[in-house]
This record gives structure tokens, sequence and C-alpha cells, in this order.
């Protein structure tokens, strides 16, 4: 019976990081502000349920952090969040970190969560794509470190993703004018 158990944690914990998957690798490809924040919102629910079911709690702790602050920084759509914000939101991912503590290897979901709520602080789509791709890096050696492979394939699709969207959109995506999508209106 206890193999049956491990085996059904196993695949519901790679059914969720599937699903984290899908949701963040579209999020980094939106170019708006809203709608993304809106697919990372859902892509941080099923990271809770896939930490959380393989008992990985310091990251499923830093995962419902991000989830609540994806909601708190979606609701500032068209402005910065006050920086008290930003610093309540990091003094709980201390916290949590140090309630949670298995050693150094919580350090790298508690580095990784800081630098991107930074970015998603911020608030410029520019710096959420670049600072999603850099704050997930160390989440690459925690979801091995952990056991959590469908959540590495998803925070490699994501790193990449954001890279590519980061590129793709913010780097080579505009155009000399400034102006994206303007055509001239002037009669030959």
């Amino acid at each position: 019976m206890l193999m049956d158990n491990e085996i059904v944690v196993f695949v519901l914990g790679q059914a969720f990081g599937v699903l984290a998957l899908i949701s963040t690798v579209v999020s980094m490809q939106l170019k708006k502000k809203r709608p993304l924040m809106i697919m990372q919102t859902v892509s941080e629910a099923f990271i809770v349920a896939q930490y959380w079911v393989k008992s990985a709690f310091t990251g499923s702790f830093m995962a419902i952090v991000s989830f609540v602050r994806d909601i708190i920084f979606t609701k500032f759509d068209k402005k910065r969040a006050p920086l008290w914000v930003l610093l309540a939101i990091y003094a709980i991912m201390t916290v949590l970190t140090v309630v949670s503590w298995a050693g150094p290897l919580s350090i790298l979901p508690y580095a990784g969560s800081l630098i991107y709520a930074w970015s998603l602080w911020y608030g410029d789509v520019k710096w959420i794509r670049l600072g999603n791709g850099i704050g997930n890096t160390p989440y690459l050696i925690y979801t091995i470190l952990t056991g959590n492979y469908a959540l590495f394939a998803m925070t490699l699709f994501e790193v990449l993703s954001a890279f590519i969207g980061f590129f793709r959109i913010d780097v080579f995506g505009k155009k000399k004018s400034g102006k994206k999508g303007k055509k001239s209106t002037k009669k030959k």
C-alpha cells in the first residue's frame, strides 16, 4: 500500500508541475502586465501544490508568498506598488525561510523569490521577464535536489521563455522609430 501512495504522490506532484509549466510559459510570452500577472498567479497555485505534495516546504512557502504577491501586484497594473509592500513581502519571505529552514538548500528559493519580487514590484514588463529568468535560475537547482522533476522542466522552460520573450519583445521587437506597428499616414 505504501508503494501505491508514493506513486500517487509522484504522479500528482508531476501533474501539478506540468500545469504550472503550461501557464508559466504562456505568461512569459504576453505583452501586457495584467494578463502576464494573472497567468503567473495561476502558475504559482500549481507550484504551491507541487512543492507541498513533495514536502519541499521552503519552496512551498515561497510559492504561497509569490501567489499572494502576484495578486497584490496585479492590482497595481498601471502604477508601482508602494515600497512598503515590497519590504513586507521580503520580510514575510525571510520569516518563512527561517521557519522552514532545511539547511543551505533553503537559500535557493529564497534568493530567487527576492529577485523576482523586485522585478514585479518595479512593474515594467521588460524587467518582469528579465527578473523571472534570473530569479528562477536558483530554482533549477532546488527543483532537482528536491525531486520535483516536472517543476525542473517547468522552471527550465520558464527561464528560457522569459529570456526568449525578453529578447523577442524587448530587445529585437523594438522598431528604430520607437513606435511599434504604426504605419505612415503620409500620401505619396
